[in-house]
């Protein structure tokens, strides 16, 4: 007889959360410099080996966050919990928790070793329970030949690798990181990604990474805190994120989107019914949104999710299609860019795969085009 296939266990606790208790509990914290208020009453719970990214533009509040988990920040009012104990008046130095900086503060004159063993031989740990924690940490970020050399003498990956093994050492409960990966070019910083998302899993320590780079935060995070003029606007998976945001910023943050306004003409539970000047057409929903009669909102819809087409595709009740003249076209090799000027004189943006190679029936400059796109294709959003 076969056996009966069993279910995955899903490792997500947030997704259940009356059975996990958050391993990092903040409630109502606020902060103010002066008449300044740099985080305004943020309430966020972060569970045990989470790789959690808070997101946000300059001054949205984020650092200040990070550093008032770390300690080197006193919140205004609020309080900040690490692993079921109080941590507001606890000096940084007392926390399970360490940080690493942006600029790797790496020591000059110290080698790879002296550097990754700093903390431990401050703290008066055995020389030979140092040298196997360095080899360890020094194999945990593959730098086993290099342990003998200089910062001066690694490259930007490398001292990045360093610093997160010195972060390390003393085993924190908590690894706080401000911008990690900003000094690195584009495409080490794509590779050092998936290095980081490995040595995170590997440990099963808790991270909490900020970062103003969409992309970064979409490849690290389990999940995703947008943060926004001192306040956490969205937490959610980076798919929740990206393809359900719950406001117009959200969606204009993470992203490309085309954001258009329109009137609800209908408004069934099934489904919903939008008119929009600016598109040129009718928007057929196929669910039922919680607004007035008449109502003006907003739809965001995503480059990739519209279809363009030199022929008129059938519309879906009459709705999603309009029509309009490329304007410009960026071909990015992966895909290829179209900026559609519509009758209205709106200029939307549709993404199409190149899956073949140096097509001669691509859509072209100055072409007439329709784009179309499913009843679900975007989101309804009312503020």
């Amino acid at each position: 007889m076969a056996k009966k296939p069993q279910l995955a266990i899903d490792t997500r606790p947030w997704r259940d959360t009356a059975n996990n208790k958050p391993f990092v509990r903040i409630r109502s914290v606020s902060k103010k410099f002066g008449d300044v208020i740099a985080v305004n009453d943020v309430s966020l719970d972060i569970y045990k080996s989470e790789l959690f990214c808070l997101l946000g533009g300059s001054g949205s509040g984020k650092s200040t966050l990070l550093r008032m988990l770390a300690g080197f920040e006193n919140p205004t009012s609020g309080t900040i919990e690490i692993d079921g104990q109080d941590m507001t008046d606890v000096p940084p130095y007392n926390r399970p928790v360490n940080m690493m900086f942006q600029s790797y503060a790496l020591f000059p004159h110290m080698s790879v070793e002296q550097n990754i063993a700093y903390g431990l031989k401050r703290d008066g740990l055995p020389r030979a329970e140092i040298n196997a924690r360095v080899a360890e940490l020094l194999a945990l970020v593959k730098l086993e030949d290099y342990g003998k050399r200089k910062p001066h003498q690694l490259s930007g990956g490398q001292r990045q690798r360093v610093a997160l093994a010195r972060a390390l050492a003393k085993r924190p409960k908590l690894l706080l990181l401000d911008e990690p990966l900003g000094a690195l070019d584009k495409k080490l910083r794509e590779e050092t990604q998936f290095e980081l998302v490995k040595i995170q899993e590997s440990l099963g320590v808790t991270f909490i990474v900020v970062t103003h780079d969409q992309e970064e935060a979409m490849t690290l995070a389990t999940r995703i805190g947008v943060m926004n003029q001192g306040e956490i606007v969205m937490v959610g998976e980076p798919t929740d994120i990206y393809e359900f945001p719950n406001s117009r910023f959200v969606a204009g943050f993470i992203g490309s989107v085309n954001m258009v306004e329109g009137i609800v003409t209908e408004d069934e539970p099934d489904h919903v019914r939008i008119r929009s000047a600016e598109l040129g057409s009718d928007i057929y929903v196929g669910h039922g949104v919680d607004c007035a009669p008449e109502q003006i909102l907003w739809w965001a819809i995503r480059p990739e999710k519209m279809v363009l087409s030199r022929d008129k595709p059938e519309g879906l009740n009459g709705a999603n299609v309009t029509t309009g003249v490329v304007e410009e076209i960026a071909y990015l090799g992966d895909i290829s860019v179209y900026q559609v000027a519509l009758e209205s004189g709106k200029r939307i943006r549709v993404s199409q795969t190149n899956s073949v190679r140096g097509n001669p029936d691509a859509i072209t400059w100055e072409e007439q085009v329709y784009v179309s796109w499913d009843e679900d294709a975007g989101s309804v959003l009312t503020s």
